[in-house]
């Protein structure tokens, strides 16, 4: 080394999982040139499969609070559901069977520019348009992690093994591997009660992409130009333009538990034609070829997102059904509050400031969005004559408010106040140099 010359250190970090949550975060984290960000993904490619999204305005927000760029791919990469940029939309939930059929009960995630995508097409510009490649590994799964205690006081490591039988050690890692997640049973120990994903209340989504001109064919124009939830007794179907507009995504979301023959492995389009016509048309969509079949799986309340230098964001942190359209939001939202905290981060002495400040912003407020996503299902699902309308727009109004309503650049000042007040408190240890 030449005389005067500054040695590099960096903090090694692991991003476990290129879904929503995995590449948001690798984006954010890549803006402190002290972080050295790896992102690994299972799959040997990022496949097109499940339902399309329609993010809400707290997702478009985060999405600027990481990058700008997030947004632009988010746009160039989506289907623009109106002419109209300053045209505010949102997501309609509308009364599908019985005497109140065609009543508007709720508005949600109300967005100037509503716009429509297909979550793997918006991965993959992401993927495309601003993560390095040399960042990315694909065909990495993730089986095991074990930590490693550092020498006299340096921060513990943390050891990653890998299905192809190698191993990566890193100052942190980061699980975003979804529902379930092993990064959240390493944190949480495999016997907890919230380390297993749930589905208390019996859902389960048929799904089906169709080309835009047959959906054209059977529905309003309405239901093709805005989002549009119908509500019955057994569950709720909506569909969404995705593709560019060029493919319509069809989805019904049942309650197996409510149906008078639901079979578990397959799909009775005769249960929903005693609705209205649009639930009828709709479903006739599904019925042609219900290409996925799974179950709607959430979280119990974790009591924390970090152990040591392991830490879970996203699905793997907080699984949320779809019922409030706020799961890749609340994932946005992780990456927004991590990217602002740790563009702090000078040390690895100060990561366990970093995730005790983003568990103590994010964890209350992640978790309320799954209580108040199961709540509007079972709304959803209710029996006509349980039906109290006035009741239900002012439970749905409030949750509306609750997810989409946030100040996230207050909730970042917070987190960086936080984690500098654990700093000053504990020490800054020695700080990295770039």
């Amino acid at each position: 080394m030449l005389e005067g010359e500054v040695t590099y250190t960096k903090l090694r970090i692991a991003v476990i999982g290129a879904g929503v949550a995995g590449t948001c975060l690798t984006i954010g984290l890549c803006h402190n040139p002290l972080l050295d960000v790896r992102l690994f993904e299972a799959h040997p490619r990022i496949s097109v499969r499940g339902a399309g999204l329609a993010f809400h305005g707290n997702a478009i927000k985060s999405m600027d609070l990481i990058s700008p760029l997030i947004k632009k791919t988010y746009f160039r990469k989506s289907h623009f559901m109106t002419n109209e940029e300053d045209l505010e939309l949102a997501t309609q939930i509308i009364v599908g069977s019985g005497q109140h059929a065609g009543t508007l009960i709720a508005e949600l995630g109300r967005a100037k520019g509503r716009r429509t995508i297909h979550r793997a097409h918006f991965i993959q510009g992401l993927l495309e348009d601003i993560i390095p490649k040399d960042r990315v590994h694909f065909g990495k799964r993730m089986v095991g992690i074990d930590t490693m205690d550092g020498a006299g006081a340096t921060p513990p490591k943390v050891i990653a093994t890998f299905a192809d039988g190698t191993t990566g050690e890193f100052d942190l890692l980061f699980g975003c591997e979804g529902v379930n997640s092993i990064t959240r049973q390493f944190i949480l120990g495999p016997d907890h009660p919230a380390a297993d994903a749930v589905n208390h209340d019996g859902w389960r989504c048929f799904n089906n992409l169709v080309p835009m001109e047959e959906a054209k064919n059977v529905l309003p124009a309405e239901s093709i130009e805005k989002v549009r939830m119908f509500c019955t007794p057994l569950g709720y179907v909506n569909g969404l333009p995705v593709d560019l507009g060029r493919t319509y995504s069809v989805s019904c979301y049942q309650r197996d538990s409510k149906g008078s023959n639901c079979d578990i492995s397959g799909f009775d389009a005769n249960q929903w034609k005693s609705f209205c016509p649009e639930v009828t048309s709709l479903i006739s969509l599904v019925e042609k070829a219900p290409k996925e079949n799974w179950k709607i799986l959430d979280h119990d309340h974790a009591p924390a997102y970090y152990a040591g230098p392991v830490a879970v964001i996203g699905d793997a942190a907080h699984a949320t059904g779809p019922h409030a359209g706020n799961g890749a939001a609340q994932a946005i939202e992780d990456a927004a509050i991590l990217t602002g905290v740790f563009a702090h981060v000078k040390s690895s002495y100060q990561v366990g400031a970093a995730l005790k400040a983003f568990d103590q912003v994010r964890r209350p407020r992640s978790q309320k969005v799954v209580e108040i996503t199961r709540h509007f299902g079972r709304l959803y699902s209710l029996d006509e004559d349980e039906r109290d309308i006035e009741s239900m727009k002012k439970q749905m109004k409030e949750g509306g408010m609750y997810t989409n309503g946030v100040d996230m650049d207050a909730q970042v000042q917070v987190a960086v106040s936080m984690f500098k007040s654990i700093v000053s408190v504990r020490g800054t240890g020695e700080e990295l140099t770039e």
